[in-house]
């Protein structure tokens, strides 16, 4: 599923005490699309995560968006994070790939 960020309605985060002291967590993001919600379990950095979105739907709200550009960074940073799970064994392998064909779509 796709959900542009103009449908992103609010987003609930849940983090265990193991999950705040490991940096890991989960986040639903509930949207105004077909979807709903989209579900990301154990994700990593979810509060910076989380910030970095509803500060981007922010700004698109008031028109400050950027035209479309993005740096290698914003493209590279939610797939890093799904890797890092993928290596510490919290994703399989076909997790990963879903999630990061997910993560593509979404940028």
């Amino acid at each position: 599923m796709d959900t542009s960020l103009e449908k992103v309605n609010d987003v609930k985060m849940e983090q265990s005490f193991v999950g705040r002291l490991l940096g890991y967590g989960d986040l639903e993001i509930l949207t105004g699309s077909e979807s709903g919600v989209d579900r990301f379990i154990c994700m990593e950095q979810p509060v910076r995560f989380k910030t970095a979105m509803l500060n981007a739907k922010e700004q698109l709200a008031h028109g400050q968006a950027s035209s479309g550009q993005r740096s290698v960074v914003d493209v590279a940073g939610p797939i890093e994070q799904l890797d890092s799970l993928r290596r510490q064994g919290l994703l399989t392998e076909d997790e990963f790939q879903q999630q990061k064909v997910q993560a593509l779509i979404k940028l």
